[in-house]
């Protein structure tokens, strides 16, 4: 018979609304040797939303994966040594707490493909993890960012070898350390990767909350019937998108505006 969590089924979970990462679901959590040979739990596709009670792991893992969930900062991990690859792909992850990393000293590999990042300084924290080897930042909005590969080629710990999916060669770390040496070069990364303003925290901090909530029934319906008479594949993938980000499109809200302008205007009759 399928495992349960009181009363559900993991399918439930995955089709279901957001679900805490509770004890009882540590517990009943798929595990398994990866290709790796790595003991891993397998959290992933059950909409977290949030880091928590990962201590009730007894830090039994070498591999956590929490893909596909609905993360948005990252942090409040327990102390776990034993943690050496940290999966957290297709998330909506756009924060990492400072001191995220600190109780995980012994990453190797950590995959934030398919995030929200946008900052260098989002980075930071990465930047301080003493071990990591490989790190994949893939379809975030920070790897447009100018000199982001000799960036992080620069500030990471020289352990780190792959660089989303590309290996580092000789050559290229010693163009990043030119590239930020000297008065030039901090000026350079003053330029590229500002710290973070104090009121700024607050208005991200907002901006995550409204995202928590997730988008309001007309932004759904209104995606929902431009997918309907979309006429490509593409137009249709683009708007799937949308409506799992919850943001309306540019276009949509062009329309929306319209349609509100040429509203006719409502009849006043007098008593």
């Amino acid at each position: 018979a399928e495992q349960r969590i009181g009363g559900r089924t993991f399918a439930d979970f995955r089709l279901g609304a957001m679900v805490r990462l509770t004890l009882e679901l540590l517990q009943q959590a798929p595990q398994s040797l990866n290709p790796a040979k790595q003991r891993q739990l397998l959290l992933r596709g059950f909409k977290i939303p949030t880091i928590e009670n990962l201590g009730g792991s007894n830090d039994a893992y070498e591999c956590i994966d929490l893909c596909d969930n609905d993360l948005i900062k990252l942090g409040n991990f327990p102390p776990l040594k034993r943690l050496g690859t940290l999966l957290l792909m297709n998330n909506r992850i756009s924060r990492i707490s400072s001191d995220c990393f600190d109780p995980l000293p012994n990453l190797v590999s950590v995959c934030l493909t398919g995030n929200k990042l946008e900052k260098l300084a989002d980075l930071e924290p990465l930047t301080r993890l003493k071990k990591l080897e490989r790190l994949s930042l893939l379809e975030n909005q920070v790897t447009k960012v100018k000199h982001y590969r000799p960036y992080m080629i620069n500030k990471c710990s020289k352990s780190l070898r792959i660089l989303d999916f590309n290996r580092i060669k000789d050559k290229e770390r010693k163009a990043a350390g030119l590239l930020f040496a000297g008065e030039r070069g901090k000026k350079l990364l003053e330029e590229i990767a500002p710290p973070r303003v104090a009121g700024k925290e607050l208005t991200d901090a907002r901006a995550s909350e409204t995202a928590k909530a997730g988008p309001s029934p007309e932004v759904i319906e209104r995606i929902k019937k431009a997918i309907a008479e979309a006429e490509t594949i593409e137009e249709v993938t683009r708007l799937e998108r949308a409506l799992k980000s919850g943001v309306l499109p540019e276009d949509l809200k062009l329309e929306a505006t319209k349609e509100d302008k040429t509203a006719p205007a409502p009849m006043i009759v007098d008593a």
